[in-house]
């Protein structure tokens, strides 16, 4: 049945799986992300927080992935320019 999907999914993985670390975490951090903030709290849950509106916790799970990724990698680049200097 899926003949043709296998070695497309097997052309897929080896290229995902080519690219550096961080730009894989980059793909797969923010929808764990967001996976996790649907499965904790909702979309609902989000809008009873006190937003006046129903934020998607799609979004919101990507853009703190995101920033979670980037405030990281920063904190990588800082540690190792501060141990050059020590």
């Amino acid at each position: 049945m899926f003949e043709r999907a296998k070695p497309l999914a097997a052309a897929i993985w080896k290229r995902f799986r080519s690219y550096s670390l961080f730009v894989q975490l980059l793909l797969v951090v923010p929808i764990i992300c967001a996976m996790a903030l649907t499965l904790l709290v909702g979309n609902m849950g989000l809008a009873l927080m006190g937003t006046a509106v129903a934020i998607n916790s799609a979004v919101t799970g990507w853009l703190g992935g995101v920033l979670v990724l980037f405030l990281g990698k920063a904190g990588i680049i800082v540690a190792k320019d501060h141990n050059k200097k020590g």
